[in-house]
């Protein structure tokens, strides 16, 4: 039997500073290439994150800053492409302006279930200045009786504002949650308030529940 058949190669790393160095030019790499940068609104920023394929995230100030190390954690390296978020940059200042409704950015998701992709979707078709409930969206992704689920895949959104979660509040009316706080929630109905309608008859006044 010939012994080389039985033999482990060596990693890289275990070869001397030259392979370790070479191992981690091939991990850097390997890592997927992001660019980011923030827009001022009103509640504070909004953190963009952009590959070449499309939108991979955005941030609302209520949540967190996005950082070198959790980036590098989930295998991103940053980059700079003022071409990648350029249209992302402008669509979104023109949205906060009132002068853009639709938002058909290119995505590149980095997560995310069929089903909640699914919602997602769903949610996306919801148009500018209307907003539905948690049941009506249930049934428009398919999963009539999944209202509560519905609600969850809607936190996990990772694209607040181009897949509009903010326009999914309660049958009563009531303003319902939203991941990166209330304050946003608020700010952007508003924003689109001047074109609000119900697509069902409300059965009281619409407001702002806290």
């Amino acid at each position: 039997m010939n012994a080389r058949l039985g033999r482990k190669e060596k990693s890289p790393a275990a070869k001397g500073p030259r392979g370790a160095k070479a191992a981690a030019r091939a991990t850097t790499r390997d890592r997927v290439l992001v660019a980011w940068a923030s827009i001022p609104a009103k509640p504070g920023p909004i953190w963009i994150l952009v590959t070449e394929a499309g939108l991979r995230e955005i941030r609302l100030s209520g949540e967190h800053k996005p950082t070198g190390k959790e980036l590098r954690a989930r295998g991103w390296r940053l980059v700079r492409r003022p071409r990648w978020i350029a249209p992302v940059r402008k669509a979104i200042e023109r949205y906060l302006e009132g002068r853009e409704q639709r938002l058909d950015l290119p995505l590149d998701l980095a997560f995310g279930t069929p089903f909640q992709r699914r919602v997602w979707e769903a949610a996306r078709g919801i148009p500018y200045g209307q907003v539905v409930s948690y049941a009506d969206l249930a049934k428009r992704s398919g999963f009539a009786n999944a209202s509560r689920a519905v609600g969850n895949a809607l936190g996990a959104n990772p694209v607040p504002i181009v897949v509009p979660c903010h326009r999914i509040i309660h049958a009563d009316q009531s303003i319902g949650g939203f991941s990166s706080g209330l304050t946003w929630k608020r700010f952007l109905l508003e924003l689109e308030r001047g074109q609000l309608e119900f697509t069902w008859k409300p059965r009281r006044r619409f407001f702002f529940a806290g």
